[in-house]
């Protein structure tokens, strides 16, 4: 293997590797949050040198503040309305209407 086709690994795995953190940032909040809580505490803990504990504060700072909200039992940030926990008005405004399904008509 040449040098550079593994530079060309190497940078395509660190890519790879931003763009799935930035997904699980975007699109589940709740997870992302609970993996920067679990890094700074081990960041904070007693045995790590002083700046990694002031790593760990600052990357305490950075977590979501909708972490820990009432989503149902996920810990989820209630934004979305797809868990049900919402304000059902807000619903009606927004034109939901059920699926009501009617039964099948007899011959």
């Amino acid at each position: 293997m040449n040098s550079s086709l593994a530079w060309q690994y190497a940078i395509i795995g660190v890519l790879v590797a931003l763009s799935a953190l930035s997904v699980l940032r975007k699109y589940l909040p709740s997870v992302w949050g609970r993996a920067l809580a679990g890094i700074a505490t081990l960041l904070q803990s007693g045995r790590s040198p002083g700046w990694l504990q002031r790593l760990g504060t600052r990357l305490r700072a950075r977590i979501p503040a909708a972490v820990g909200s009432s989503c149902g039992s996920s810990g989820g940030c209630s934004s979305c309305g797809a868990c049900g926990s919402g304000d059902s008005s807000s619903q009606a405004k927004a034109g939901v209407q059920p699926i009501t399904l009617q039964p099948p008509r007899s011959r």
